[in-house]
């Protein structure tokens, strides 16, 4: 058995990014290695255990492959993931930690980033271009405009922003600071920021125009006017489809969708989530990125107006956790909105109330909540504000140990089974506890089994 050592990179600490690289890893020299599980990634973090997990290990079983993996620079959110390993692993089949520390990656030239950070913008990869850029000195380079800009939007710092953005004639700088307004949920600032981008408008840049559509879409969808946003998500659509922009198109295609579900065609709607599909055979890192929240959204709606309200608690999950990875106020807030309504007419009401005032606590800085006033108004305040102090979502790792408690096993053993020290687990029980208002081992497992945690 010949051991590999896979470094892994910041983005890494995500598990089903964790998962998609050790499955490539293994296609290197097994060529067809694990397609079905890396398309099954589509369905986020909890599809690890069910299905991803397994699936590999039934795999490496049936190719007999000799693996024995050294993982290098695993993060605490992905250690989760490598305990489904261990239990179900075939015989002889090792993923594992190793000692070491990753490396130092290369400084890039202001070109290479420049060059660079749109491919990794577009797999999701955040920090490592906040890094790039915090490694590149040369601030007046120009072509650093766009990823110090979209970096500025991302860190919340918009005076940065508005400098950066200030003096610039560049039509895609003046789109982009019009999307940060959007992630901010400030409509009225997108609105100005359209307008003023819209005179430097290149009529040969297809980019230009399908992104101008998308933001214009957004603006109606939020404000509460979805004919209007129907009309620029299908304009969006037709120019992404002609452009072969599968990324754009995704997220037009999703939105449709959920306008067309709200709107009482849900024939429509399953084709455009159908078109959706395509496109993540063709490319399953859509499945994972903010542009199918839309989709997510649209499929949880879809069911929760069937009323199968317990089918409709994953897709909007899925919207959230997709959200939380890019998404703008509005897209963070309506899939919690949606899925505390379903959590209350399930009789959960407890954390109903947690996704309230998550939802609330977004929407608080959004001059206008437009399409989301209504739902937000109609939160029962009394109990948002007087339910049990457990909106403090427990990690990864916190959930982890929680998964444990119930079993009898001691500390120590809860970090050996882990992979963490025992005073690490100590920490993390104290965090637990607190969390949960928990004065005890046991009634912590008791408040967990009660908020559905275990």
């Amino acid at each position: 058995m010949t051991a590999a050592r896979l470094v892994l990179g910041v983005e890494d600490a995500d598990p089903v990014r964790l998962w998609r690289t050790i499955i490539r890893a293994l296609r290197a020299t097994h060529p067809a290695f694990g397609r079905d599980a890396e398309a099954m990634l589509a369905a986020g973090p909890s599809a690890l255990a069910e299905a991803v997990i397994p699936l590999v290990a039934a795999e490496v079983a049936l190719l007999a492959i000799p693996l024995d993996l050294e993982l290098i620079g695993v993060a605490d959110a992905a250690l989760p993931s490598l305990l489904v390993w261990s239990d179900c692993a075939p015989t002889g089949a090792r993923i594992r930690l190793g000692d070491g520390e990753p490396d130092a990656p290369p400084r890039l030239t202001a070109a290479q980033v420049a060059a660079a950070w749109p491919g990794a913008l577009a797999r999701g990869e955040h920090a490592t271009v906040i890094r790039w850029l915090q490694q590149t000195d040369d601030d007046n380079n120009s072509a650093l405009l766009l990823p110090r800009l979209w970096a500025a939007h991302e860190l919340g710092d918009t005076a940065r922003a508005d400098d950066l953005a200030a003096d610039t004639v560049d039509g895609r700088a003046l789109l982009l600071h019009a999307h940060g307004a959007l992630r901010a949920g400030d409509l009225e600032a997108l609105a100005d920021r359209l307008d003023l981008a819209a005179a430097t408008a290149d009529p040969r840049d297809g980019f230009w125009h399908t992104f101008d559509a998308l933001l214009r879409a957004h603006e109606a969808l939020w404000r509460g006017h979805p004919r209007v946003a129907a009309r620029h998500f299908a304009r969006a659509a037709g120019l992404a489809h002609v452009h072969a922009d599968p990324r754009a198109l995704a997220a037009a295609l999703g939105y449709l969708a959920l306008l067309a579900t709200e709107g009482g065609d849900d024939d429509s709607a399953r084709r455009r989530l159908n078109r959706i599909e395509d496109l993540v055979d063709a490319d399953p890192s859509i499945a994972e990125h903010p542009v199918a929240i839309g989709g997510a959204l649209a499929e949880g709606r879809m069911l929760e107006l069937a009323g199968a309200l317990e089918p409709a608690v994953a897709p909007l999950n899925r919207a959230i956790t997709l959200a939380e990875r890019g998404g703008n106020a509005f897209e963070r807030a309506e899939p919690r909105l949606r899925l505390a309504a379903v959590h209350r007419a399930c009789l959960r009401p407890e954390l109903a109330s947690i996704l309230e005032a998550e939802a609330l606590q977004i929407l608080e800085p959004c001059p206008d909540r437009g399409r989301l006033a209504g739902p937000a108004a109609a939160i029962d305040l009394t109990a948002t504000a007087t339910a049990p102090a457990t909106a403090a979502p427990l990690s990864p790792s916190e959930r982890a140990v929680l998964r444990l408690l119930p079993s009898g096993l001691s500390q120590r053993e809860i970090g050996g089974t882990l992979f963490l020290s025992v005073n690490t687990v100590k920490t993390h029980c104290r965090n637990i506890y607190t969390k949960l208002h928990a004065q005890s081992r046991e009634e912590a497992v008791a408040r967990a089994h009660d908020l559905g945690l275990l």
